[in-house]
């Protein structure tokens, strides 16, 4: 009987699983959208529209919310810690947006990415539900940074209770309503897409190049393991033996919060120094994102070129790189959260319509275990990195200091 139980537990854990749901949707869609009449693709796309309205209208306040409660935890005295801390993270991942971007450039410049069919049928939807603006992404992120810092510096419980109650009712609203159909979500534009001809056309003349994006981000994050082994072989090999738990569980859950425990316990035994390690860790677990830094860039590259958009000029890139970087710090605590939130960056720096979106969310959800993998996999090198940069700029301080002294 107890085996049955858990036969059943672990159906329900996969069938209940965010990313099998979405390969399961994508699966019904390939397969049945040319036995489905024209009205019925046009009801789920009617769906699909009005769900990516009620994103766009909350996103605000998730980015608000998420900035705001991540920066009133920090404590005062702590505060020079992890200023300089989310600065090297800041740094840390504009470079990734930079490399994924020259990358991304290289890969696609010239005839490597095709553009997808371009077929005279367009489905609409039946009808389009307007949501009122209540900000702007950049003036979100600006007061929940705002917000954070001064209520961070001096605290007030009525603020407390303003930013927690935001925070609670996003996540509440995500987790319980939105995360549940992001199936339903995917599959009104993906109908629409396949009865276009456009999805199929992605598929046969870009799986290629999603597959060099992995294994780019795999080379990426090789090189960052010999940095932190300080290009030792067998050190190497011992920092990623103690993070391969972390890194399966990441992969397994797309969660770098359930990875957590197994991150810390990697990071205790990486640097020999559980405060840094317990401080350290936390902090960079939905902030510092280098599978997400290295793959949405080239993802959205393609994207572009698949829709005939061209590739974006380098101002354009570095503004969308500086906002895509901000919105690492409200990010977490959904699967594709990461995405979720970048959908206003898309749109409005790069030109996204709503076809373009369902293409990044849907093709995220199935890279999801790569991207959070990535992500948890780095923050465990990254600590080490952290520690001998602290350590050398402690050593240099140190010689100055006694070099005055003399």
């Amino acid at each position: 009987m107890d085996r049955y139980k858990d036969k059943v537990n672990l159906l329900k854990k996969v069938v209940r699983n965010p990313l099998i749901q979405l390969v399961f949707a994508m699966f019904l869609c390939s397969f049945f959208y040319a036995n489905l009449s024209v009205d019925t693709i046009r009801f789920f796309l009617t769906i699909s529209t009005c769900l990516k309205e009620l994103l766009t209208f909350i996103l605000p306040f998730l980015l608000f919310s998420f900035i705001a409660v991540a920066l009133s935890a920090i404590p005062r005295e702590g505060m020079l810690f992890v200023l300089v801390l989310m600065a090297t993270v800041f740094v840390s991942n504009f470079i990734n947006i930079l490399i994924s971007g020259s990358v991304g450039y290289m890969m696609l410049s010239g005839t490597v990415a095709k553009e997808i069919s371009n077929d005279a049928i367009q489905i609409l939807p039946l009808f389009s539900m307007q949501l009122p603006v209540v900000a702007k992404t950049l003036h979100a992120l600006i007061f929940g940074i705002i917000v954070g810092f001064t209520n961070s510096l001096y605290p007030n419980k009525h603020v407390n209770m303003i930013i927690n109650l935001i925070h609670d009712g996003v996540m509440k609203f995500m987790k319980r309503f939105f995360v549940p159909l992001l199936p339903i979500f995917v599959a009104g534009f993906l109908l629409k897409l396949f009865a276009e001809g456009k999805m199929t056309g992605f598929l046969k003349e870009n799986s290629k190049i999603c597959l060099v994006m992995c294994i780019f981000l795999f080379a990426y994050l090789t090189l960052w393991l010999f940095m932190a082994a300080s290009f030792k072989r067998k050190r190497a090999v011992e920092i990623f033996k103690n993070t391969l738990p972390a890194i399966v569980t990441a992969f397994s859950s797309m969660s770098s919060a359930a990875a957590l425990p197994l991150s810390l316990e990697a990071a205790h035994k990486n640097t020999k120094d559980k405060v840094l390690a317990d401080a350290f860790m936390p902090l960079t677990l939905n902030f510092h994102m280098l599978g997400d830094t290295i793959i949405i860039p080239i993802l959205a590259m393609t994207i572009m070129l698949a829709f005939n958009h061209p590739l974006p000029n380098v101002s354009t890139f570095l503004t969308f790189g500086v906002f895509f970087v901000l919105n690492k710090f409200a990010g977490g605590g959904v699967p594709s959260g990461t995405i979720m939130v970048t959908v206003p960056i898309l749109r409005d720096y790069l030109g996204f319509d709503d076809s373009m979106i369902a293409f990044a969310i849907a093709f995220y959800g199935v890279i999801d275990p790569i991207a959070t993998s990535g992500n948890v996999t780095a923050n465990n090198f990254f600590v080490v990195i952290f520690q001998k940069f602290s350590s050398f700029t402690r050593k240099r301080f140190r010689t100055h200091g006694n070099s005055n002294v003399s």
